[in-house]
Formats: C-alpha cells, sequence, structure tokens
C-alpha cells in the first residue's frame, strides 16, 4: 500500500471514530467512500419494513461528495419486491458495469451496509468511473470496519434490557426531526408539510404493583415482552425508546393524530390480550402530541403527559391525544413557545 493510500485509510479511521450516532456515521463513511471510488453519485438506503412489505428508503445521497436531497435528486422509496435485481445482490458485494443514458461506460456499485445483529439493514449505491483496484480493495474492510464501530454505537445508544432506544438517544433523534420538519415548513409558503410526526409516551398500568407482588425478576419479563410487542406493532421508520423504569416513548413517522391513535389503540388492545406469564392481564395507559418544529422537545413531552395522566386519572388502559382534549376543553392549551422560555 503506497504511503498516500496508508495515510488516506488512517484519516478515514479517525474520522469515523469521531462520530456518536448512526445517522453521522452514514454521512461520514459515504463521504469516505465518495472519496474513495470517485463517485459520480452515492446514495445510501434502508430497508424497512411496513405493512408486512420491505421498502427501500434513500436516506442520503452524494452527488460528486455533495450531500443533495434524495428529493430534489428525484430518488423515490420503492418496494424491495419490485426490484429483484437489487434484492438478490443485497446477498453480497456486487460490481457491473451497464450504460447510461448517452452511451457511456457506468460501473455500478451495490454495498450491502450490516446492522449490528449481521442483518443487511440498508445499502450504499454507487456510480463512479473510478478503475482503481487498490481502492477497490480497501472497500471490503471499511464495511467491516464499519459494521463493528456501528455495533458499539447501536450498543450504546440501546437499552440494555430491552434492546430499545435509551433516554440518551432521544435528544439527538428529536433534534433531526425537529431540522427536517421546519426544512419542510420554511419550503413550503403555507407552512403546511406533508411530513408529520407524533410523539405517544406509553405507561404500564400498576407496575409498582407487579414488582411489589412478584419481584423484579418477573418485573423485568413483563418489560421484555411489552418492548416485544412495541417493536411487533410499529413500522420500522416508527422510533421507540424506553426511557426507564415502566415508561416508553414512541416517535409515529409520517402519520397524524387520527392515524397515531389507530396505531396506539392497537398497540394498546395487544397489550391487553396478551398472557403474561404469572402476572396475568396487564394494559397501558398512552398520552399522544404532535411533533412542532416550532416548539422544544420538552413541551411535546409535557403535552403527551398531560394527556397521559388524564388517561390514568380517568380509568387507565386507553389511549388520549393531548390536541382533542384541548379541543373537548377537558385540558387547557400550553401557550409556550421556543421563544417565550428564558434559558439560564
Amino acid at each position: 500500500m503506497e504511503s498516500k493510500q496508508l495515510e488516506m485509510l488512517i484519516a478515514s479511521i479517525v474520522e469515523v471514530t469521531k462520530q456518536r450516532e448512526r445517522f453521522a456515521l452514514e454521512d461520514c463513511f459515504s463521504r469516505i467512500i465518495s472519496r474513495l471510488t470517485e463517485a459520480a453519485t452515492l446514495t445510501i438506503y434502508h430497508l424497512q419494513r411496513k405493512d408486512d412489505e420491505t421498502f427501500v428508503v434513500p436516506v442520503l445521497h452524494l452527488a460528486n461528495g455533495v450531500n443533495v436531497s434524495a428529493r430534489s435528486a428525484n430518488i423515490k422509496p420503492f418496494p424491495l419486491s419490485s426490484n429483484k435485481r437489487i434484492a438478490d445482490i443485497l446477498r453480497k458485494p456486487y460490481v457491473a458495469s451497464a450504460p447510461d443514458a448517452v452511451g457511456e461506460t457506468k460501473k455500478e456499485m451495490i454495498l450491502p451496509l450490516q446492522g449490528a445483529k449481521g442483518d443487511v439493514s440498508a445499502f450504499c449505491r454507487i456510480e463512479n468511473t473510478s478503475n482503481d483496484a487498490n481502492n477497490q480493495r480497501l472497500l471490503p474492510l471499511l464495511l467491516e470496519f464499519y459494521t463493528n464501530f456501528l455495533s458499539l454505537i447501536e450498543d450504546n445508544e440501546r437499552d440494555a434490557l430491552t434492546g430499545l432506544l435509551n433516554r440518551k438517544t432521544f435528544d439527538g433523534r428529536i433534534s433531526k426531526i425537529l431540522t427536517t420538519l421546519q426544512t419542510q415548513h420554511q419550503r413550503t409558503a403555507d407552512n403546511s408539510s406533508d411530513i408529520n410526526f407524533c410523539l405517544a409516551t406509553l405507561d404500564i398500568d400498576h407496575f409498582k404493583h407487579v414488582n411489589d407482588t412478584f419481584g423484579h425478576i418477573y418485573g423485568d419479563e413483563v418489560l421484555l415482552l411489552f418492548a416485544n410487542l412495541i417493536k411487533k406493532t410499529f413500522r420500522d421508520d416508527d422510533l421507540l425508546f424506553r426511557f426507564g423504569g415502566e415508561e416508553f416513548v414512541v416517535l409515529l413517522a409520517n402519520t397524524d393524530t387520527a392515524h397515531a391513535h389507530l396505531a396506539l389503540e392497537r398497540f394498546r388492545a395487544a397489550v391487553e390480550s396478551n398472557p403474561f406469564p404469572q402476572v396475568g392481564q396487564i394494559t397501558v395507559s398512552i398520552g399522544v402530541a404532535v411533533v412542532s418544529p416550532n416548539e422544544m422537545p420538552r413541551i411535546t413531552i409535557d403535552r403527551a403527559d398531560q394527556a397521559l395522566y388524564f388517561a390514568k386519572q380517568h380509568g387507565r388502559n386507553q389511549v388520549c391525544v393531548y390536541e382533542e382534549l384541548v379541543k373537548q376543553g377537558l385540558l387547557k392549551e400550553q401557550d409556550i413557545k421556543t421563544g417565550d422560555i428564558e434559558l439560564f
């Protein structure tokens, strides 16, 4: 290996190890691969499950090393089943040449990206003109390094008991969502958006009684089964957190309060009907609020918590939506904007 290549490899490793969350790691990794392959375009796709179908969703796109939104590049999600070629080649690294629109030869490379559990959860699609064999040989090493470092990041982001995202990770994820919403609102004159998020706080009813009566071993078993129901019920693009104890948070992507209520009611019913060994029946109370780009995350959580407390005070085992409670006059609306809060 030439000294220049070695220097680039070490610099890349240093750059990668500075990252502390998956999206930043993907952005860093894509720029390294783009430089290494002299890529004309590079796109990172995530594989997401929705209604028993796997969708291929673009999350990052570089054109000549410059970050360009997938939307502006007209790169859209599609069902994996609609592209057998990609479905087949995701099983192994793939390099192929294909003619482009102007008749030139353009090399395409698809690099499967393994998650922490070893499953292919994403892939990198590259179109380039580089034929440097030495650089190409570095790719498998960088991919393996990426996978190993991603495992470390995901271990740090996850709750040790349930495997859900932890409280520490929430701030970074909600900040990214708010940035997305703010960007979308700035593009629309009427401040409308086709991207919406709802935040739900979930609390297991009478969980202290479970611990006091059956002990913490059975309490942990309840938390594990509850977390598994969360994973089975919600979509891959919904973010699932355990905040601690029996408190959980779900960030529902691309949905309004009506659809969020339906999804959460489906989950509530699943918990109610699920047998919990030794303990018997468990129920859950849930509060929901809309995520606004103009307000701090703490305000959204407070609103969801108000709806949750209302559910607790009015019989438990139900889903309550903050905005609906305000509309019905059952709760007084919080009118707290970011600019009204003094930070010390």
